[in-house]
């Protein structure tokens, strides 16, 4: 368990709203939490902001009203969880062409959306046997946690996601779909997407996975496994907890600590690869 008087909060945060002067933004909030034991990295694009930072208590609470004073980030969602300290070494601002790569110029996730479901309606929607369950996350993400009877596009970047579509569901747009990421952000681009392809009946988790995590029960979830993220903790699980996972100390990929498939800290693919040679 982490110890509450010296624990480390760690905020997530996204949202698409047009921003005209991103370089401003940028400048404003490098200068502002340089004066704070900030770390982690903001992105910055015309569509919008998305954000992982750590930090004590006070001052990630001072960085999230600095952001709601601003009125296109008064109604900013945030997602908390803790560590034991920092998961990450620095803090970084940086000014990008999107929030989340996707590659489809002209997509307004700010106007055009799908559906939020809330996490407490979440088990529901993705029980009907009518409902398409859709992961838009990664492959290595998928593997080590997702929601029960979710399909898997097997992309490796979130822009290959489009490709799942055109292949898989283009001939389906009056589909009920449900969609569901980490925190939301690629989701929502997602259902984005699908409205302007002419998909009528597009729903997404609000909030993501870590919503649901920190939300519902474990005994009455239908999420099976951990949550990849993209920082020194790996994975997460119900509570939002620190999992069970690291990464392969060749690959990169995630493994389970103390698989007795894995030596070394390696994978198993990289351990059978090594061993094989």
């Amino acid at each position: 368990m982490i110890d509450q008087a010296v624990r480390t909060t760690v905020a997530a945060f996204y949202k698409f709203v047009d921003i005209d002067d991103p370089a401003v933004l940028q400048r404003e909030l490098r200068s502002f939490c340089a004066e704070r034991d900030v770390k982690g990295t903001i992105l910055i694009a015309p569509e919008g902001i998305n954000a992982t930072i750590s930090g004590p208590d006070a001052d990630i609470a001072a960085v999230i009203a600095r952001l709601r004073s601003d009125a296109r980030f008064a109604t900013l969602g945030v997602k908390y969880s803790y560590a034991a300290a920092h998961p990450f070494k620095r803090f970084k601002v940086k000014v990008k062409r999107e929030i989340v790569t996707f590659g489809v110029p002209g997509l307004r996730p700010s106007t055009l959306t799908g559906h939020l479901v809330e996490p407490k309606d979440w088990n529901a929607l993705i029980s009907d046997p009518d409902v398409v369950v859709i992961d838009t996350r990664n492959d290595y993400e998928f593997g080590i946690g997702t929601f029960e009877g979710a399909r898997n596009p097997r992309t490796r970047s979130f822009s290959a996601f489009r490709e799942y579509i055109s292949s898989e569901l283009e001939s389906t747009p009056d589909k009920k779909i449900a969609m569901f990421c980490t925190g939301g952000i690629r989701c929502e681009k997602a259902s984005s997407y699908l409205l302007a392809q002419g998909f009528t009946d597009v729903h997404q988790l609000s909030g993501g996975i870590l919503k649901y995590l920190e939300e519902i029960p474990a005994d009455e979830s239908l999420w099976r496994g951990e949550c990849f993220v993209f920082d020194e903790r790996v994975a997460l699980e119900h509570g939002v907890h620190r999992g069970h996972h690291e990464l392969c100390a060749r690959c990169g990929s995630p493994r389970r600590a103390g698989d007795a498939q894995c030596d070394d800290h390696l994978c198993a693919a990289c351990n059978g690869a090594i061993q094989s040679a």
